[in-house]
Formats: C-alpha cells, sequence, structure tokens
C-alpha cells in the first residue's frame, strides 16, 4: 500500500492489488531547486524527460491532409498553403476565432489554433458542399466539374481535352505553360 514519504523503496514485491507497481511518483514539472528540496535527488525518469520535451517543443506547423500549414506567418497566408482557401477565406477564418491584422498562428492561444485546425480538417472532408469544401474535396469538384464538361462535349470541354487556354486566351504567341501541363487538364 501507499503513504510514505522520501525513501522509493527498492526492488520487487508484492504488494496491493493487481497490476503495475509504481515505483516512484513521478513529481509534477517545477523548477529544479524545488524538486531538490522536496524530493531530494532523484533520477529522471524517461516519462519526466519525456513530459518536459513535449512542453519545451515548440511546434512550427502542422498537418492537414497532405497540406502543411507554417505557424510563423500571419493566418492569411499560411491557411493558403490549403488548397481552395485563399487570402479572404483565410482572414475570414482567422476573424472567426477574433484574429485580425498581421497575427502569426503561433502567437494565438491553443483553443484559437485547435478551432482553425478543426475548421480546416472539416473543410477538406466536406464533400457535400461544394462552397465549403477544400483540399481533397475541392480537387474532386473540379476534376468532377472539367470531366463533366468533356462529356458533354462543349467548347470549354474540348479545350481541356485538347490543353489549351479555356478563356479565350490568345494562343498563337503564348498558352505555352498551357499546353505544357500534364493530361488531368
Amino acid at each position: 500500500g501507499g503513504g510514505g514519504g522520501g525513501g522509493g523503496g527498492g526492488g520487487g514485491g508484492g504488494g496491493g492489488g493487481g497490476g503495475a507497481r509504481v515505483l516512484c511518483e513521478m513529481p509534477a514539472l517545477s523548477s529544479r531547486r524545488e524538486r531538490v528540496r522536496k524530493e531530494g535527488l532523484i533520477a529522471l525518469t524517461a516519462d519526466y524527460v519525456r513530459q518536459r520535451s513535449e512542453k519545451l517543443a515548440v511546434e512550427t506547423q502542422f498537418r492537414v491532409q497532405n497540406y502543411t500549414v507554417p505557424l510563423h506567418r500571419p493566418a492569411e497566408f499560411s491557411l493558403s498553403a490549403v488548397y481552395g482557401f485563399g487570402r479572404q477565406r483565410a482572414k475570414r477564418l482567422a476573424a472567426e476565432v477574433g484574429l485580425h491584422g498581421a497575427y502569426p498562428l503561433n502567437r494565438m492561444r491553443e483553443s484559437q489554433r485547435s478551432y482553425i485546425r478543426r475548421a480546416l480538417a472539416a473543410a477538406c472532408v466536406n464533400y457535400d458542399d461544394p462552397a465549403q469544401a477544400a483540399g481533397a474535396a475541392l480537387q474532386k469538384e473540379v476534376s468532377l466539374n472539367i470531366k463533366r464538361l468533356k462529356e458533354i462535349r462543349c467548347y470549354r470541354g474540348i479545350r481541356h481535352e485538347l490543353r489549351l487556354p479555356s478563356r479565350g486566351q490568345r494562343t498563337k504567341g503564348n498558352a505555352r505553360t498551357r499546353r505544357r501541363m500534364g493530361p488531368l487538364n
């Protein structure tokens, strides 16, 4: 059983109820001086080191689907790394959590950051509403629209098939980029 102060008990031996026996309670994170005064000199357990490194580790980015969102830039620029989130939509999302102006994501509260993460993740799997979609969901919607244009053999669909500009740009001297694009468009 329980109780008792200072000495951390030794080897094995039975004891109460079943399950793994904890030999030494891990102290809460505190300054080294306080820990030494309260607990005496103790070895740093692997759990303590992991807990401390997790607390000190500074997150520099997070991932949503296959997009990496940097945290050191303002919201309107870093959120635009996700397909379908431009500057305006990113500003709107930042305003929902109460951020205005050039405020980097790593300086906001964790609750604000988690709200943004959840909103991005929800938008990336929103296959039902194209207006709210982002990421893979939006890319799928766009490719289905292009496929539909090709199937009905309209002018825009034919231009997509031939890999030529579909919005009226001239092709005599330019459109080199569009002609180089892959077969998906």
